[in-house]
């Protein structure tokens, strides 16, 4: 059994690995901001013990991994404090691992290992905490997810509960799409594996997909058909700003993707996700009637 920190807990990253942690045995204790929260609430019922702070809060952050021989960590993107807000978090994480001796198993976004400014600032701010990251030299693995397949959960974006599949992007494209269940799935087999994974940085892929194939998929998942309508990205500017519609013009025009099938290979002890297995998992019933 690992003891084990969860940064994120209460959202879509952390709570997945949480409770994979949880059903594989290991003592968890979830990072918090209101332990009062349905969520928070949710994972002490499980058996998960909370410790209360922010990510800027130096010092409950320290006490929350003391005795933690690993952590699960990430950086919060679209704070109040842009750039410098979440850069400010990843270097705390950082050295609260350093401080604890503890095995950080960082989720950052695939390709900011390289140094290259991309003026999408939630892609940048993570270059800068991996860069620190390699100078203090603490035990980590990186993880590098892309797209999540989870954002189709966000229906006033998708437009599902309106009987479609919106998304910025041409129809044909294909695009790279991660499910928080595989990044679960990878961060609890490297915290289970310190010796394998500590100095490893591995960009995350469940599947690639383009927008007519999910439409098509999520149809055949909730048994009606599910049209695909390309979304302007002039309006995506004026609902979700600049870097969200910079983001997507970079998904439409890139032509570097993932090498699914050798990184599946590489870790077969992994339950990777195509995007059909996925869809099957989310109860749509709920998510659907919750938007409405």
């Amino acid at each position: 059994m690992t003891t084990v920190l969860v940064i994120g807990a209460t959202g879509k990253q952390g709570g997945a690995v949480a409770e994979l942690l949880l059903d594989h045995g290991h003592d968890v204790t979830a990072y918090v901001r209101s332990p009062e929260s349905p969520s928070a609430v949710a994972l002490a019922t499980a058996g998960v013990r909370l410790a209360v702070g922010d990510l800027a809060d130096a010092r409950a952050l320290a006490n929350a991994a003391h005795g933690a021989d690993a952590i699960f960590g990430l950086s919060v993107p679209f704070g109040a404090g842009g750039r410098d807000e979440e850069v400010a978090q990843g270097r705390l994480l950082v050295d609260t691992a350093a401080r604890a001796d503890a095995h950080l198993v960082y989720s950052s976004v695939r390709g900011a290992d390289r140094m290259v400014v991309t003026d999408i600032d939630h892609a940048d701010s993570k270059q800068l905490v991996e860069a620190y990251l390699r100078e203090r030299r603490v035990p980590a693995t990186v993880l590098g997810p892309v797209y999540f397949m989870e954002n189709a959960l966000n229906v006033g974006f998708s437009r599902l509960t309106d009987g479609v599949l919106a998304n910025p992007l041409s129809p044909g494209k294909p695009l790279d799409q991660v499910t928080v269940r595989d990044i679960a799935g990878l961060a609890v087999h490297a915290i289970e594996h310190p010796d394998r994974f500590v100095g490893e940085r591995i960009d995350i892929v469940s599947d690639r997909v383009t927008g007519e194939e999910a439409a098509l998929i999520l149809g055949d998942v909730l048994g009606r058909e599910i049209p695909y309508r390309r979304m302007p990205l002039d309006q995506v500017r004026q609902w979700a700003g600049d870097e969200i519609a910079d983001m997507f013009q970079r998904f439409e025009d890139t032509t570097d993707f993932a090498d699914i099938d050798a990184l599946h290979a590489r870790y077969p002890d992994v339950t990777w996700h195509s995007y059909a297995d996925w869809a099957r998992t989310v109860d749509w019933d709920h998510v659907l009637r919750s938007a409405s």
